[in-house]
């Protein structure tokens, strides 16, 4: 077998994949600052055997998916644009690349929030989720799975979730309909209970429930092509 590293927005000509993805974490944690620690090692015994790999003094930083201010003359503005529309590429060059014959998993283990005038937000959801909804995906089913440690070094007063969710997606039909918010209301208190219970038996943690019900409520919404409120524009995530 192979393996190959690959920028997951360059993907043309690439289909019929299988696809397991456990994206970036908003403004969580910047990898590639981190793995300079280790990367200047490596580069003193290694860098006359892997010449292309260690051909830079650090790291490449400037195409890490994150929002990371310091790294954008526009600051959090402008690295919060670079976040939502590098998510938004990325699905949707996945989602012409996947297979029919199997879904795409997304891992989020991240509970990112953020205080707004009119309640709490999270921004990493929202933009991994309207950047699927953007893809033509459709959430077909969500997965609570225990991969996570207790004793963990990040779960130590962190703001990390104890359980992953586990997001399916397939494509979503081209008939997919347009709803009004009312008839999105009725299929969402239809569904979103059941969604819940199957969450509990799989024995996600109870700190973790509100989180992972977004999962369940985004199913019932991106079975619709757009969900249209009263004077006819469409609803945000």
């Amino acid at each position: 077998s192979d393996a190959v590293q690959r920028d997951a927005t360059q993907t043309d000509g690439l289909s019929n994949l299988l696809i397991s993805t456990d994206p970036p974490y908003y403004d969580n944690i910047d990898y590639s600052d981190l793995s300079d620690y280790f990367y200047v090692w490596l580069r003193r015994s290694l860098r006359r055997i892997y010449p292309d790999t260690f051909a830079t003094m650090l790291t490449p930083k400037d195409d890490e998916l994150i929002v990371l201010p310091l790294r954008h003359e526009g600051g959090a503005v402008q690295a919060k644009s670079f976040f939502e529309d590098g998510m938004r590429a990325t699905f949707k060059r996945l989602s012409l690349a996947i297979s029919d014959s199997y879904p795409l998993t997304v891992y989020y283990a991240y509970k990112q929030s953020e205080s707004t005038d009119d309640g709490r937000t999270s921004s990493g959801w929202e933009t991994m989720l309207q950047a699927l909804m953007d893809a033509d995906l459709q959430i077909t089913g969500t997965w609570p799975m225990r991969t996570e440690r207790e004793g963990r070094t990040i779960g130590l007063g962190s703001n990390a979730l104890a359980s992953s969710i586990v997001l399916v997606c397939r494509k979503r039909s081209n008939n997919a309909p347009v709803a009004t918010r009312p008839e999105f209301q009725r299929e969402l208190r239809r569904t979103l209970r059941r969604g819940l219970e199957d969450l509990q038996q799989g024995s996600i943690a109870p700190v973790d429930m509100a989180q992972a019900s977004i999962g369940p409520g985004m199913a019932a919404f991106s079975k619709y092509s757009k969900v249209v409120e009263s004077d006819g524009t469409p609803m945000s995530v």
